[in-house]
């Protein structure tokens, strides 16, 4: 992925189109290509906004939005209409990332109960999650700095010595190397700025799911990434009021697949599809004819 770099030379400021790629371990090679002495704001700032869903999608997501509003309100007292849908959102996330608490251990550790033998980290991010989601129940605010890191700092607490700051190290991904730790703060700015912008042209469901695309692709935690990701792309959904997407365990493969085909073609659609798919599945019942 490549950045914008601005370098002043005799007082004036100059502009290239950089990107960096790792050549072996611990080594990097750094390409430049000259834009000018003004780059184009959109260009500079990764903002290639173009909506993705089709009119059919859009119209079918609309629908579980209003489907779901006539039985439920979004908020806290979700906790109590919709327990169940919550304990598997927390459950499945974690599980995604090796949590080996059942479903009914995680639904036990949230009613304040410890299962026998249970680790202390998986008991630690069910309460964790439970914090995070309850967060943004309350947050006002919208996808910013403020909330990634406060949203980090609640999720990796008691887990991560330096939860809720950037990664200073290089990190891998299976197959996939995340920008260095030296881009992230850039990389950030960049992904708040494409949000602010996107938030007012696409969809809601659309935009949630290239939050997680453009948060994951980042990578900007040494740990907690995923969980973090999913956490903001319901977090889109539910500003909105639309109710959340959950991404279950058992089809975790799929969700990788699909992720590793947008990673190697650099196409965000087929992510989008998917989980346009998967909400709609999830929401069948509130589908009008």
């Amino acid at each position: 992925m490549g950045y914008i770099e601005k370098k002043k030379i005799n007082g004036r400021e100059y502009y290239y189109l950089t990107e960096s790629k790792r050549v072996g371990i611990r080594k990097w090679k750094k390409t430049r290509k000259y834009l000018g002495t003004r780059p184009d704001k959109q260009r500079q700032h990764g903002l290639q906004i173009r909506p993705i869903l089709t009119g059919q999608q859009i119209r079918i997501a609309d629908a579980i939005k209003a489907g779901y509003s006539e039985q439920f309100e979004i908020g806290k007292s979700l906790w109590k209409e919709e327990r169940e849908r919550l304990v598997s959102f927390i459950f499945n996330t974690n599980a995604i990332e090796g949590n080996t608490l059942t479903y009914d251990e995680t639904d036990s550790v949230l009613r304040g109960k410890k299962p026998p033998k249970a680790k202390k980290l998986d008991i630690s991010e069910v309460i964790n999650m439970k914090k995070c989601i309850d967060y943004l129940f309350d947050y006002g605010g919208g996808i910013d700095e403020r909330l990634v890191l406060k949203l980090h700092e609640i999720e990796m607490g008691g887990i991560l010595q330096d939860a809720g700051k950037y990664r200073s190290v290089n990190v891998r991904v299976g197959d996939y190397f995340p920008p260095a730790h030296q881009e992230v703060l850039g990389k950030m700015a960049d992904f708040f700025k494409w949000h602010e912008a996107a938030k007012k042209t696409l969809h809601p469901l659309e935009l949630a799911a290239l939050v997680h695309l453009k948060f994951v692709w980042v990578h900007p935690f040494r740990d907690g990434n995923g969980r973090m990701s999913r956490l903001l792309m319901n977090f889109a959904l539910l500003k909105n009021g639309y109710p959340l997407l959950n991404i279950f365990d058992a089809e975790k493969m799929l969700y990788y697949l699909v992720l590793r085909e947008v990673d190697s073609k650099k196409k965000e659609k087929p992510f989008v599809d998917y989980l346009f798919r998967v909400y709609a599945s999830q929401y069948k019942e509130f589908l009008k004819s």
